[in-house]
């Protein structure tokens, strides 16, 4: 039978499910793009932190009045005329005015309490940090899925090919047995054109499996990154027994799931995000130290002076007729929804989980009633085989009976292929 031949195939010469798992994983351009995103996260994490710590700036500045370029003709500080009451006005004579201004500084500033914007953001940040993580795992779920899907298609459509090709092989031996009593005289003309007949049936149902092993292939290779022109490697066969799942309850599935966890993260961030938007709100202190040189304005000439200063910011909000009240509603509101979320994901995981090992259960069931109906398909093919040869039963029975073996095999690789596909679903469930 088919399944026994291709279980032969030595362990050390087959590409595991894990192995490809690992191929896919290295080379999916979706999960680096995932772990990027991570990267920058991680680094806004570290940028928030430098809120709490004081800044240092140098600024700068000069200009020039292009009015008075020629005026400038001596150090200074010379006389300059205000004019009179009448007519008010600033007369700079030759040699006494710097018709230029400079000055330079460095500011040391250190923010003591700014309403709990500095907190609040870098608990956002890390909290969007933790979103990126989370966003990363689930994607390395879904390929890990994906990959496992992939795997066991072409694993099911390397069985089909097997089964064709095996279905091909009973048809033309029944077909040179027929043939040769034919030409001998002993069976009729329309026994011949019957089983010719199944046999370029059987030829196309090997054209088509083969068609559809090539593009399944073709698709593993792609997934990992290989040439799709890769000669494909032997596969872990589609009715092996493979490794047993691990069967969770609901609350061991929710501690697993990104998906939920997220949830949680997303109402920390809601909080964080209503204190830095209430903030601004709050009473704003910050201190700093200024020390520099400059020109006085105008500059007439006097001796550039150093001027270290020190000062302290306070701001308190008094009125904004009421949009404080406002803004908590709003951000309350966002909390809400996302408290509301958490119990709309925490369902549909407990629908996926109980929807998962229904389908586990069942396809085992298939499985069982799927290999009996190929036992029934096999013997009843031998026995109407060997009846017809004796001359105790008539070609219909005979393509009858091939008919019902090729549909038996193909239902049982179909039912070892949904209970890897609902092994794998289940797998992605529970986040392995």
């Amino acid at each position: 039978m088919l399944v026994t031949g291709v279980m032969s195939i030595e362990a050390q010469e087959q590409l595991t499910r894990q192995r490809y798992r690992e191929l896919v994983v290295d080379y999916s351009q979706v999960l680096r793009q995932a772990r990027e995103k991570t990267v920058g996260t991680r680094a806004a994490e570290k940028i928030a932190f430098k809120g709490y710590l004081p800044k240092l700036d140098i600024q700068g500045d000069g200009n020039m009045n292009l009015k008075y370029l020629d005026s400038f003709k001596g150090d200074g500080p010379g006389i300059y005329n205000v004019g009179t009451a009448e007519n008010p006005s600033i007369t700079y004579l030759p040699g006494t005015y710097h018709n230029y201004t400079f000055s330079a500084n460095a500011v040391l500033s250190q923010a003591i309490y700014v309403g709990g914007a500095i907190s609040a953001n870098n608990k956002i940040a890390k909290a969007d940090n933790r979103l990126s993580e989370l966003s990363e795992e689930m994607t390395l779920d879904q390929i890990n899925y994906q990959a496992d899907a992939i795997y066991w298609n072409a694993s099911a459509a390397r069985g089909m090919l097997d089964a064709a090709i095996e279905y091909r092989e009973i048809i033309k031996k029944q077909y040179d047995v027929i043939e040769e009593r034919f030409n001998d005289g002993m069976i009729s003309r329309s026994d011949f054109l019957m089983i010719a007949t199944r046999l370029q049936e059987s030829e196309l149902q090997y054209i088509k499996a083969d068609q559809n092993y090539q593009i399944a292939f073709q698709q593993l290779n792609i997934l990992c990154g290989n040439d799709p022109k890769t000669m494909p490697e032997k596969l872990c066969p589609i009715g092996a027994v493979c490794e047993g799942i691990i069967r969770l309850d609901l609350d061991q599935v929710l501690e697993r799931r990104a998906d939920f966890k997220i949830t949680d993260v997303n109402i920390e961030k809601a909080r964080a995000a209503k204190t830095a938007s209430l903030s601004k709100y709050n009473p704003q202190l910050s201190a700093y130290l200024a020390a520099g040189w400059g020109t006085a304005t105008p500059h007439m000439g006097a001796k550039v002076s150093f001027n270290p200063i020190v000062g302290v910011n306070l701001n308190v909000p008094i009125l904004r007729w009421g949009e404080r009240f406002q803004v908590s509603r709003q951000q309350r509101s966002y909390e809400t929804i996302q408290t509301l979320q958490k119990s709309y994901i925490k369902d549909n995981i407990n629908q996926e989980l109980t929807g998962a090992l229904t389908k586990v259960n069942e396809s085992e069931k298939m499985i069982v009633a799927a290999k009996k109906n190929m036992e029934f398909a096999q013997e009843s093919l031998d026995l109407i085989t060997f009846s017809y040869n004796e001359g105790k039963a008539n070609i219909v029975d005979v393509l009858s009976a091939q008919l019902s073996w090729t549909q038996a095999n193909n239902n049982m690789i179909n039912a070892f292929l949904a209970n890897k596909m609902s092994v794998a679903e289940y797998r992605k469930t529970i986040s392995e």
